[in-house]
């Protein structure tokens, strides 16, 4: 018999950490390092979620907590100010909110007897619901993942709705910060750059080269991540953020104008609202088919396979289309942040 694994040894020290980079992450009056220690916090919650187990948690917690989050975080102070200014509080507000604080632990924490205890194999999800689709995933839609196969599948309505929470997001950066009247023309000859500063890694020959060379590499990552987000961690998510990320870096590495140049403000936007569209053009040429919204097995007479495969086709068409939403959301937000929405220089 095998000893069980001295899991708690290493627990510990991530919750440990995790706390202290909380606490550090809240503290610090410098935003520039705040951002560092948020990402910090980010990369040991992905260790965490690891070794639970949950993978694909893990892969999203990396790719965009640990990621593109602070990329963005970073983007945001380049345009306001590193240091944080504290704003003057009496006693009366300081113990206001220590008050209300308390009031919302105390409610939340008198729940927890209404829990089921921790792996208790009787209480509902272990007893019924993780037993189907441990069961009945792989005959039901031959995807051996079954995060996937839940997400995108079981409760792909959801799943749905959490991607149009994508496109409203980018949506809402849009109108917030773009400012129309400051519209660059990237096509137009003779074009007037900013002037860089003192020394800008833009101008770097290392940097741009070695950009070049890392992004192919990611994007075919990606893809691999979306395509074989079936039978391993992944899916439309972490590829799609993968995928904006090489992008991104080629931003940084070289500037908007160069992004903008090959991938222009219009059909960016077009496609973030394309990858939703395909998604629910899927569901409803299911109903079209006569069956229900987003029922895959609909779709065997035009998918390959019979109707068990045309479900696992169906699951990797919404894929792709979540993987285009989140690739050009996280471009689009980028572009904005980064140039305060005037699609210029920018980081």
């Amino acid at each position: 018999m095998m000893p069980s694994l001295p899991i708690w040894q290493f627990d510990l020290p991530l919750l440990v950490l995790v706390v202290l980079f909380a606490v550090v992450a809240l503290s610090i009056r410098n935003l520039m390092g705040a951002a560092i220690v948020f990402g910090a916090y980010s990369f040991m919650m992905c260790l965490i979620w690891a070794g639970m187990g949950a993978v694909d948690v893990a892969f999203t917690e990396a790719a965009v907590g640990a990621g593109v989050s602070t990329v963005f975080i970073v983007s945001t102070i380049y345009n306001t100010s590193a240091t944080m200014r504290r704003r003057s509080t009496g006693l009366a507000f300081n113990l206001f909110i220590g008050v209300v604080v308390t009031v919302a632990g105390g409610f939340l924490l008198s729940a927890l007897p209404d829990f089921p205890a921790w792996g208790d194999p009787r209480s509902p999800v272990n007893a019924t619901v993780a037993p189907y689709y441990i069961k009945n995933s792989i005959p039901d839609t031959h995807v051996p993942n079954l995060v996937t196969s839940v997400l995108a599948d079981y409760r792909g309505f959801d799943t749905l709705l959490e991607t149009v929470v994508v496109f409203i997001a980018c949506i809402g950066i849009y109108s917030i910060l773009r400012k129309e009247s400051a519209k660059t023309n990237v096509d137009e000859p003779g074009e007037e750059i900013a002037a860089p500063t003192q020394y800008d890694p833009g101008d770097s020959l290392i940097v741009r080269q070695a950009s070049r060379f890392m992004v192919p590499f990611m994007q075919l990552f990606a893809l691999y991540v979306i395509a074989h987000g079936h039978y391993s961690p992944g899916g439309g998510f972490q590829g799609g953020v993968i995928l904006g990320a090489s992008l991104i870096l080629l931003a940084v590495s070289f500037d908007l104008k160069f992004l903008l140049g090959r991938w222009r403000e219009k059909p960016l936007m077009l496609l973030v609202a394309g990858g939703v569209a395909l998604y629910a053009a899927v569901g409803l040429a299911c109903l079209f088919m006569g069956e229900n919204f987003l029922d895959y097995g609909a779709l065997d007479s035009v998918l390959p396979g019979e109707r068990d495969m045309a479900r696992s086709h169906g699951i990797l068409l919404v894929e792709i289309g979540v993987g285009i939403t989140v690739m050009f959301s996280m471009l689009g937000i980028y572009i904005n942040l980064a140039s305060n929405g005037r699609l210029e220089r920018g980081l």
